[in-house]
């Protein structure tokens, strides 16, 4: 499966809307949600799938970030 710019809109609508286009809003959302992921009781997950979780979330920010930082290199 190969995506286009149009397959993100939902993701960036998301952005706009609840984030007010603020990236770095969002990175520190999804910071939040992992930190909150480790108060969770241990037995609503299993450590897999825990770390598996965490990991996409990471991945998101990081890729958001780049996203964020390539934007103001062009300004």
């Amino acid at each position: 499966m190969s995506l286009k710019v149009t397959d993100l809109h939902p993701l960036l609508s998301y952005i706009e809307e609840c984030h007010e286009g603020d990236l770095l809003s969002f990175t520190q959302s999804l910071d939040k949600t992992i930190f909150m992921l480790h108060f969770l009781p241990w037995e609503t997950f299993s450590d897999i799938e825990r770390q598996n979780c965490c990991h996409v979330l990471m991945e998101l920010k990081e890729a958001v970030m780049e996203i964020y930082n390539d934007h103001n290199k062009n300004i």
